[in-house]
C-alpha cells in the first residue's frame, strides 16, 4: 500500500527537524552544519534543499510547523492566549531543547529564528491585533519562557503561564476584567 506523499514530506521534515535538535544540544547551533543534519537524519542532500534553503530556515519553519500541531492538538478553551499555553508545556517537558533556542547561550540567529517562529503564531492566533500588540505578545512570551529553563531559578510552568497571561491581559495592574471595569474604564476584550 504506497503511502500518501504528504506523509511522506512530513516524516522527512520532521526528521530533520529531529536532527536538527539533536545535533544543537549536542554542539551548539553555530557548530552544526546541513552536512551533520542530513548525516544525523539519513537523507540525501538535494532532499534537504527540495524542503529547505538553508538550516536557519529548517529552524523556523520545523518549529514553527512543530508548535502548529502542538497548539492543534492540545488547545484548550480559555482565554483568547489558550493555544499559547502548549509551549509553556514544551519548555517545561524540554528544557534541553529550549535552552538552545531561548536560553542564555543560544546565538542571536537562534533566538531571532524563534522570535519569528512565535511572532508568527501569534500572529496567526490573534489576527486582529495591531503588529505592535502582536511583537508586545510575542517577545513576552519568550521572554517568560526564558524565565522557565533559567538554571539557577526556574519559575513553574503554570506560575509563568499565570504571570504572563495576566501581564498579557490585564497589564501591570493585574487587575482582571471586573476590577478594571469597575474602575471606570473598559475591561480589555
Amino acid at each position: 500500500m504506497a503511502q500518501h506523499p504528504d506523509r511522506r514530506v512530513r516524516r522527512t521534515r520532521d526528521t530533520l527537524h529531529q536532527a536538527l535538535i539533536e545535533l544543537m544540544i549536542e554542539r551548539g547551533y553555530d557548530k552544526v552544519t546541513v552536512r551533520d543534519i542530513i548525516g544525523r537524519a539519513d537523507v540525501g542532500r538535494s532532499t534537504f534543499y527540495a524542503h529547505y534553503r538553508d538550516k536557519d530556515d529548517l529552524l523556523l519553519v520545523s518549529c514553527t510547523e512543530f508548535l502548529r500541531r502542538e497548539i492543534a492538538r492540545t488547545s484548550t478553551p480559555g482565554s483568547p492566549l489558550a493555544p499559547l499555553r502548549v509551549m509553556f508545556h514544551l519548555a517545561a517537558q524540554y528544557p534541553q531543547v529550549y535552552g538552545p533556542l531561548i536560553g542564555p547561550k543560544a546565538t542571536a540567529t537562534v533566538v531571532r529564528a524563534y522570535q519569528q517562529c512565535v511572532t508568527e503564531l501569534v500572529g496567526e492566533l490573534l489576527g486582529d491585533q495591531p503588529t505592535g500588540t502582536i511583537a508586545f505578545l510575542s517577545h513576552g512570551l519568550i521572554g517568560m519562557l526564558g524565565t522557565m529553563i533559567d538554571p539557577t531559578a526556574p519559575t513553574p510552568p503554570a506560575q509563568a503561564w499565570q504571570r504572563f497571561e495576566t501581564l498579557a491581559l490585564y497589564g501591570l495592574s493585574g487587575a482582571g476584567p471586573a476590577t478594571v471595569g469597575d474602575a471606570g474604564s473598559p475591561a480589555p476584550q
